[in-house]
């Protein structure tokens, strides 16, 4: 009676021969992977981050005036009335008149309206406007003012007072030291990360800047496209830049 070996089949010795060959196959693969890793340029990539607190230097604040009769002139007479009043209040609280830029004084005819709710080509009134732009250095007096003129409605005077604008003019140069900061910071994560894992940080290879985030102090609020808060007085400036080393 023939042996095990004997009654093997010529189909499961080439079963056989292809699975050998698919190890060799492996074994030769797997080599040129590890070739291939050590032999590939190595690199580290960290993002650096710089923050400071600022104070705005600069605001702007403007304020509508409306005024409404059936007579344009006596319109005009009451817009022209109320817009002293206004710049004698701004005055006394302490601002220049240099500092207020004032519009010309738009017109609109607003025509009464037909018993079908038509409008007609009757003019029921006169509806004038006109803005005052405030521009000061003195950003703790126009937020004082900005909110206290709008006293005057008491008297009749038809105001619409705009929450102020704030802004940092030194902004350019703190963007410059701010991206250094973020740089330096980067290069301390790297050479950190070298020395923790034993190796030797090389040359600078690539590097981009992100966007910057002027928020409201102590927020945490971020965006995509950058932020430039002109909400708030006290402000804080984020910078973030992404550097990446070569390692040895």
């Amino acid at each position: 009676m023939p042996d095990s070996a004997e009654r093997r089949s010529p189909a499961s010795a080439g079963v056989a021969l292809i699975a050998v060959a698919g190890l060799f196959a492996s074994a030769l693969y797997a080599g040129s992977v590890v070739r291939d890793v050590r032999s590939a340029p190595r690199y580290v990539t960290v993002k650096g981050f710089a923050q400071l607190p600022i104070r705005s230097d600069f605001v702007i604040w403007t304020g509508s005036l409306t005024a409404r009769s059936p007579e344009m002139a006596k319109a005009y007479e009451k817009i022209e009335a109320d817009l002293a009043r206004v710049i004698a209040f701004l005055g006394e609280g302490g601002i220049a008149r240099d500092q207020i830029a004032i519009s010309p004084v738009s017109i609109q005819a607003r025509f009464r309206q037909g018993e079908r709710g038509y409008l007609t080509n009757e003019i029921e009134l006169y509806e004038l406007g006109q803005t005052l732009t405030l521009s000061s250095k003195d950003v703790a007096r126009v937020e004082t003012v900005s909110k206290e003129v709008t006293g005057l409605i008491r008297d009749g005077v038809e105001l619409v007072s705009n929450a102020p604008s704030f802004y940092y003019t030194g902004l350019d140069d703190l963007k410059i030291e701010m991206l250094g900061a973020a740089s330096a910071d980067a290069k301390l994560r790297a050479d950190e990360i070298a020395d923790k894992t034993g190796a030797k940080l090389g040359k600078l290879s690539w590097a981009a800047q992100g966007v910057f985030q002027i928020t409201p102090a102590w927020s945490t609020e971020i965006s995509g496209q950058g932020m430039y808060d002109t909400s708030s007085i006290e402000k804080t400036v984020r910078a973030v830049v992404t550097l990446s080393f070569g390692i040895d």
